[in-house]
Protein backbone atom coordinates (compact mmCIF):
# COMPACT_ATOMS: atom_id res chain seq x y z
CA UNK A 1 0.00 0.00 0.00
CA UNK A 2 1.02 3.49 -0.52
CA UNK A 3 2.14 5.46 2.09
CA UNK A 4 -0.15 8.70 1.74
CA UNK A 5 1.18 12.17 2.18
CA UNK A 6 -0.64 14.78 4.48
CA UNK A 7 0.35 18.21 3.41
CA UNK A 8 -0.74 21.17 5.45
CA UNK A 9 -2.26 23.74 3.96
CA UNK A 10 -1.51 27.68 5.04
CA UNK A 11 -2.61 30.53 3.56
CA UNK A 12 0.31 32.66 1.61
CA UNK A 13 2.19 35.05 4.18
CA UNK A 14 1.12 38.45 3.20
CA UNK A 15 3.31 41.14 3.53
CA UNK A 16 2.44 44.89 2.74
CA UNK A 17 4.55 46.48 0.55
CA UNK A 18 5.97 49.29 2.52
CA UNK A 19 6.84 53.13 1.03
CA UNK A 20 10.43 53.92 0.54
CA UNK A 21 11.76 57.05 2.27
CA UNK A 22 12.95 59.12 0.02
CA UNK A 23 11.63 62.71 1.54
CA UNK A 24 14.35 65.10 3.27
CA UNK A 25 13.33 64.96 7.51
CA UNK A 26 15.39 68.16 9.32
CA UNK A 27 18.04 66.67 11.62
CA UNK A 28 17.26 62.60 10.22
CA UNK A 29 19.70 60.60 9.27
CA UNK A 30 19.30 56.95 7.90
CA UNK A 31 21.81 53.95 7.78
CA UNK A 32 19.96 51.25 6.38
CA UNK A 33 17.28 50.85 8.49
CA UNK A 34 18.81 52.59 11.02
CA UNK A 35 17.09 56.00 11.74
CA UNK A 36 18.92 58.96 13.72
CA UNK A 37 16.39 62.04 14.37
CA UNK A 38 16.02 64.35 17.07
CA UNK A 39 12.95 64.89 18.90
CA UNK A 40 10.36 67.63 18.77
CA UNK A 41 8.35 69.21 21.64
CA UNK A 42 10.60 68.58 24.11
CA UNK A 43 9.65 72.37 25.46
CA UNK A 44 6.16 71.80 25.66
CA UNK A 45 3.80 70.35 28.95
CA UNK A 46 6.85 70.21 31.08
CA UNK A 47 8.84 67.63 29.37
CA UNK A 48 12.30 69.67 29.54
CA UNK A 49 12.15 67.99 33.37
CA UNK A 50 12.08 64.62 31.38
CA UNK A 51 14.92 65.26 29.19
CA UNK A 52 16.76 66.65 32.00
CA UNK A 53 16.35 63.04 33.61
CA UNK A 54 17.88 61.56 30.62
CA UNK A 55 21.18 59.93 29.87
CA UNK A 56 23.19 58.73 26.65
CA UNK A 57 22.31 55.38 25.95
CA UNK A 58 18.89 55.54 27.56
CA UNK A 59 16.09 52.92 26.64
CA UNK A 60 13.45 54.29 24.84
CA UNK A 61 10.18 53.46 23.44
CA UNK A 62 8.57 55.08 20.20
CA UNK A 63 4.69 54.43 19.92
CA UNK A 64 1.93 55.48 17.32
CA UNK A 65 -0.71 58.25 18.92
CA UNK A 66 -3.52 57.82 16.29
CA UNK A 67 -5.95 59.83 18.62
CA UNK A 68 -3.19 62.78 18.86
CA UNK A 69 -6.22 66.09 17.71
CA UNK A 70 -3.14 67.61 16.07
CA UNK A 71 -1.56 65.03 14.10
CA UNK A 72 -3.35 61.66 13.38
CA UNK A 73 0.28 60.01 12.69
CA UNK A 74 2.12 61.50 15.70
CA UNK A 75 4.64 59.10 17.43
CA UNK A 76 5.61 59.79 20.48
CA UNK A 77 8.66 59.25 22.44
CA UNK A 78 9.11 58.01 26.16
CA UNK A 79 11.47 56.77 28.30
CA UNK A 80 11.64 53.33 29.70
CA UNK A 81 9.04 54.16 32.60
CA UNK A 82 6.41 55.77 30.19
CA UNK A 83 7.19 59.48 30.57
CA UNK A 84 6.85 61.15 27.67
CA UNK A 85 9.12 63.51 26.54
CA UNK A 86 8.46 64.54 22.65
CA UNK A 87 7.55 63.20 19.63
CA UNK A 88 9.36 62.71 16.23
CA UNK A 89 9.40 65.26 13.21
CA UNK A 90 5.29 65.54 11.40
CA UNK A 91 7.31 64.92 8.32
CA UNK A 92 9.20 61.90 9.42
CA UNK A 93 6.00 60.67 11.53
CA UNK A 94 3.52 60.83 8.34
CA UNK A 95 6.03 58.65 6.18
CA UNK A 96 7.31 55.71 8.53
CA UNK A 97 3.97 55.36 10.40
CA UNK A 98 2.92 52.77 7.78
CA UNK A 99 6.05 50.61 9.06
CA UNK A 100 4.39 51.36 12.76
CA UNK A 101 1.26 50.09 11.90
CA UNK A 102 2.54 46.55 10.25
CA UNK A 103 4.47 45.84 13.08
CA UNK A 104 1.82 46.69 15.32
CA UNK A 105 4.01 46.94 18.81
CA UNK A 106 5.72 50.10 20.34
CA UNK A 107 9.49 50.14 18.99
CA UNK A 108 12.16 50.75 21.13
CA UNK A 109 15.63 52.74 20.36
CA UNK A 110 18.42 54.67 22.59
CA UNK A 111 18.98 57.71 23.66
CA UNK A 112 21.68 59.16 21.26
CA UNK A 113 22.89 62.35 22.06
CA UNK A 114 21.52 65.22 24.37
CA UNK A 115 21.67 68.91 23.54
CA UNK A 116 20.99 72.44 24.43
CA UNK A 117 21.86 73.67 27.69
CA UNK A 118 19.49 74.38 30.99
CA UNK A 119 21.36 77.85 31.39
CA UNK A 120 20.89 81.30 30.66
CA UNK A 121 17.33 80.11 28.55
CA UNK A 122 18.31 77.67 26.46
CA UNK A 123 16.09 74.75 26.54
CA UNK A 124 17.51 71.35 26.25
CA UNK A 125 17.22 68.87 23.35
CA UNK A 126 17.08 64.99 22.54
CA UNK A 127 18.66 62.73 19.59
CA UNK A 128 17.74 59.05 19.69
CA UNK A 129 18.33 55.82 17.50
CA UNK A 130 15.84 53.52 16.76
CA UNK A 131 15.78 50.88 14.04
CA UNK A 132 12.78 50.94 11.45
CA UNK A 133 10.67 48.17 12.36
CA UNK A 134 10.02 44.73 9.91
CA UNK A 135 6.26 43.95 9.02
CA UNK A 136 4.64 40.82 11.22
CA UNK A 137 3.98 37.98 9.21
CA UNK A 138 0.61 37.52 8.68
CA UNK A 139 -0.11 34.05 9.66
CA UNK A 140 2.65 33.06 12.16
CA UNK A 141 2.06 32.62 16.29
CA UNK A 142 2.07 35.92 17.51
CA UNK A 143 3.42 36.03 21.36
CA UNK A 144 3.73 39.36 20.38
CA UNK A 145 6.67 41.51 19.49
CA UNK A 146 10.32 39.61 19.39
CA UNK A 147 13.11 42.34 20.30
CA UNK A 148 16.68 42.36 19.10
CA UNK A 149 19.04 42.60 22.19
CA UNK A 150 19.34 46.34 22.96
CA UNK A 151 23.12 46.47 22.53
CA UNK A 152 22.95 44.40 19.42
CA UNK A 153 22.78 47.13 16.83
CA UNK A 154 25.04 49.80 18.86
CA UNK A 155 27.46 50.58 16.53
Amino acid sequence: MESQIIEKIEKPVQVKALPKLNGYYPFTQFKGRLVSTRVVGVTFEGRQEVVARLQMGDRIWLEMEPDNRYDPNAIKVCRSNGEQFGYLNRQLAADIVPYFQSYRYPVHGKVSLLTGSGWDGYSLGVIIVFKLPKPKRSNTYDNGPSFDAWDEWDN
